[in-house]
């Protein structure tokens, strides 16, 4: 049981998803990261930090999806309106269930088939987007169940969410292109007391790092670290993981150039969504996507979108130029 605590804790914390403004929950659907080794020093804190992590190796891949909850998922997690899938190179899935309701972001569970951990009795709350660097940070109470081989016990605690550093990252994995960029950083710490056999204490702490490019948005790198102890049994499990957002070369220098080049405002937006090109090129069309991968609306050459009619929550905008296609995230309050 404890290897899948040890996963479920992970996978609980993984999206909690500055100086550059943090507007998007998630990372962006389908992308893929690379599970990386190596020295990772991330005590650099604050304003204009550096953190330098170089000559790592990958061991595999991850690809972030994200759908609606089923009726039964529901069921499990009431509330939950976003299911985040983490899937490995061997197709094993992991589901992390969050509730979006308007700017706010909370998390309410998370599954795989041999265990599921619930937020049903207080939900994590981790805060109101957009985030910024020096807000106070967000602490919430949070309580629920831990379902796993025929035990269901009983875990409360607290969930502390950060913008606690922004400056510049390059990370160097073997085989793929190197990052560097200016990135805002979010900090989250899980503090988790629980009971197995309603009689043995336990505890868990679970320190999240999530590296957001300031530029286009997108996460870029993520780290997790902590520890499980159960006294009654010797345990004192501690664990990490480490993932790099995969680096095409081919889709590198077109990504660099149009993130440079193209913004959206205002974000949160109300009423009308606005598009700018710093340079001459030429928009193509502007299609507005849901988390579930569907286009809600669709405009031809304009760079302003009338987004009233949608729903509050985070939406995608996909934006076709003459040198090729960008996507950038935005909130519709």
């Amino acid at each position: 049981m404890k290897i899948k605590l040890l996963f479920i804790f992970y996978i609980s914390t993984l999206l909690l998803q500055a100086q550059a403004p943090i507007s998007n929950y998630f990372s962006t659907p389908n992308s893929q990261f690379e599970i990386v080794s190596g020295t990772i020093d991330q005590a650099p804190t604050g304003a204009n930090a550096t953190w330098n992590f170089t000559d790592l190796t990958s061991s595999g891949t991850n690809t972030d999806t994200f759908v609606a909850p089923t009726a039964a998922q529901l069921t499990s997690y009431p509330g939950s309106t976003q299911v985040f899938i983490i899937t490995d190179g061997a197709m094993n899935t992991t589901d992390a269930f969050y509730k979006v309701a308007g700017s706010d972001l909370s998390l309410t569970g998370s599954s795989t088939p041999q265990l599921s951990l619930d937020y049903n009795t207080d939900n994590a709350f981790v805060g109101s987007y957009p985030l910024t660097f020096g807000s106070a940070p967000t602490v919430d109470n949070i309580a629920g169940q831990i379902i796993a081989q025929g035990q269901s016990p009983n875990y409360s605690g607290t969930i502390t969410t950060e913008v606690d550093a922004y400056g510049t990252l390059n990370y160097d994995v073997t085989g793929q292109v190197p990052y560097t960029g200016n990135v805002t950083r979010i900090k989250s710490l899980q503090s988790l007391g629980f009971f197995v056999a309603g009689i043995f204490p336990g505890t868990a702490n679970i320190t999240t790092y999530n590296y957001y490019d300031d530029a286009s948005g997108a996460l870029v790198f993520r780290t997790t670290e902590g520890a499980v102890v159960l006294d009654i049994v010797n345990i004192n499990e501690s664990f990490s993981s480490v993932e790099g957002l995969t680096r095409n070369s081919l889709s590198l220098d077109n990504n660099q150039l149009l993130t440079n080049t193209i913004s959206v405002f205002p974000n949160p937006a109300q009423h009308v969504l606005n598009i700018e090109l710093s340079n001459t090129q030429l928009m193509i069309s502007v299609q507005i996507m849901d988390m579930n991968g569907r286009m809600v609306l669709s405009n031809k050459g304009t760079r302003s979108v009338v987004v009233s009619a949608l729903r509050a929550g985070l939406y995608i905008v996909v934006v076709e130029t003459e040198k090729g296609t960008i996507t950038k995230k935005f909130i519709k309050t």
